[in-house]
């Protein structure tokens, strides 16, 4: 089988970033395949970057590496990490796009360089395809850095607003099956009670919580944002409560 990257960044499309760190990865290695999660995610926003690459690696097959670059810290002293976990290769910036996967995974900071010259501000194709082809070409984990103990993590214990999607779905990353009768989820000094199974038993406009794509709670409106609607954004708390 043809070795497995996914990228997901929020450089988006109109710029040739992607197709640069692309290109870097398929000259030295043209058999990979390199599949796109997103790079749509809003710049600079780490927890939904977190979150997608969180809920959608574990549909690859074991062995794939998972390139994740939000960076707004790119040409700092911010580390750079390898994680490895269940059989995935994970490389980015240490800056808590990894906060969901760090439960029984090996973490690394790279003190691995190219030997080639590096833009401060676009490590994602000087420093972090080349380090995929490294590992491509076989080159251990265990040979690039160091382990670090100590990687930056957001609370992901406490509940929170973790996306919005391109529909202005709000997703949380409270469980689903806490989602029960008589409960409200309060977001933006908002209380949403209504419980329905899809978005067709809510009438246009009207606002409610499902249980969504990934098991989690989340706030939702017929054919409309509920984002915009309630003015919420990535990084909100939210408290399911007893009404």
């Amino acid at each position: 089988m043809r070795p497995v990257v996914t990228f997901l960044s929020d450089f988006s499309l109109r710029d040739a970033y992607v197709a640069q760190v692309k290109g870097r990865i398929l000259t030295a290695v043209p058999e990979v395949n390199i599949v796109d999660i997103t790079h749509e995610v809003s710049s600079y926003t780490i927890i939904s970057a977190a979150w997608l690459l969180y809920t959608t690696y574990c549909w690859f097959p074991r062995g794939s590496i998972h390139l994740a670059v939000v960076d707004p810290g790119v040409g700092t002293q911010r580390a750079l990490i390898v994680l490895e976990k269940e059989d995935h290769i994970f490389i980015g910036p240490d800056n808590g796009i990894f906060s969901f996967l760090y439960g029984e995974a090996t973490v690394r900071e790279v003190i691995w360089k190219p030997a080639d010259h590096v833009c401060n501000t676009f490590h994602a194709r000087d420093i972090f395809a080349p380090l995929v082809v490294e590992i491509l070409n076989g080159v251990e984990p265990s040979s690039l850095g160091r382990l670090k103990v100590d990687p930056v993590s957001f609370d992901i214990r406490s509940h929170m607003v973790v996306h919005i999607d391109n529909f202005g779905n709000i997703v949380t990353n409270i469980e689903g099956s806490l989602l029960k009768t008589g409960y409200a989820l309060q977001v933006a000094g908002h209380s949403i009670g209504r419980i329905v199974q899809t978005f067709d038993d809510l009438r246009p406009g009207e606002l409610g919580l499902v249980c969504g794509s990934v098991s989690t709670i989340e706030i939702v409106a017929r054919q409309k944002s509920a984002a915009d609607m309630l003015g919420v954004t990535v990084g909100m708390p939210t408290e399911l409560l007893f009404s």
